[in-house]
């Protein structure tokens, strides 16, 4: 695809930076729908999945987590938009 054809599923993920309030954060993720299948507007809440240990402010504000940290969020967020969509195998 070389363009954006303005297609998305009807369910996705939604990931949201929290501060704790105590020197650390957590990345929130939770399932979303959508209003529809082309040029989708309206995403609602649909179930909370997960969110991330604790996380120290300094660390991820400068974008320095570990390679495994990254790796983790990113195998979260793809295992469950894989199992949203009925393609775990």
């Amino acid at each position: 695809m070389k363009y954006d054809d303005k297609i998305r599923s009807k369910l996705g993920l939604v990931a949201c930076l929290r501060d704790m309030g105590n020197g650390s954060s957590r990345i929130f993720m939770d399932d979303v729908k959508s209003n529809k299948l082309e040029l989708p507007i309206n995403w609602q809440h649909d179930y909370f999945y997960t969110f991330t240990p604790e996380l120290d402010n300094e660390t991820i504000e400068s974008m320095m987590l570990t390679d495994k940290e990254f790796q983790n969020i990113g195998e979260v967020v793809v295992a469950r938009l894989l199992a949203l969509n009925g393609r775990v195998k």
